[in-house]
């Protein structure tokens, strides 16, 4: 498994960034929807689109487990996909968190900063990977 990762850090980096953590944020979304929603001010009502939301991070965690035990060899889209959605994702809460644009229903919801460093975290770690590993993704 530490080979197809080229190294134990980049092995744990893995493990702890694309299955882990949205492992976790999907589990939270998905049953524990009425806390995540309460806390950012988001009134029930949003909860079909929540669970929805939590798909994304579900579908991902799901992948990098199988990625995990088959191996790195040709998974070039999982990784670049994971750079652009993460790349969009720190412009927009970026933007959204510094009132400079997306503004749109801004009194109906709480912005908090925990979006945005989430996106810079995983952009970092998709950047991370894609150039660490290239020599596997991109046979």
């Amino acid at each position: 498994m530490i080979e197809n990762f080229n190294n134990i850090y980049l092995l744990t980096l893995f493990i702890f960034a694309c299955i882990f953590t949205p492992g976790f944020y999907a589990a939270a979304q998905l049953w524990e929807s009425k806390k995540v929603l309460q806390r950012y001010g988001i009134d029930e009502s949003a909860t079909l689109i929540a669970r929805f939301a939590a798909c994304w991070p579900t579908a991902e965690a799901i992948t990098a487990t199988l990625i995990l035990f088959i191996g790195t060899q040709g998974t070039w889209c999982f990784f670049t996909f994971g750079f652009f959605v993460f790349g969009a994702s720190t412009i927009y809460n970026t933007l959204a968190y510094f009132n400079v644009a997306l503004t749109l229903g801004r009194d109906k919801y709480k912005i908090s900063p925990e979006a945005m460093y989430a996106s810079i975290f995983k952009l970092a770690v998709y950047s991370i990977l894609l150039i660490a590993l290239s020599d596997k993704l991109f046979l």
